[in-house]
């Protein structure tokens, strides 16, 4: 899938969407808690940092989301 060009600089480098919500997933003793990783509204894709969702980093690392 091939980055989308950017009309905002808040939004998904490869949607173009411009909401996120971050990560939710249980510690080592299983309570949930948010963890650093964000999830991008539009195309689900997860990202280690607001930068990298923004694609203002050089290595983004987004991995699609994980189906349920």
């Amino acid at each position: 899938m091939q980055p989308v060009k950017q009309t905002s600089t808040n939004c998904c480098s490869f949607c173009g969407a411009t909401s996120y919500h971050r990560v939710v997933a249980r510690d080592a003793a299983g309570v949930m808690r948010y963890t650093e990783r964000l999830r991008c509204m539009g195309c689900t894709r997860e990202f280690p940092s607001l930068n990298a969702w923004r694609g203002t980093r050089p290595d983004v690392d987004a991995t699609p989301a994980a189906t349920p």
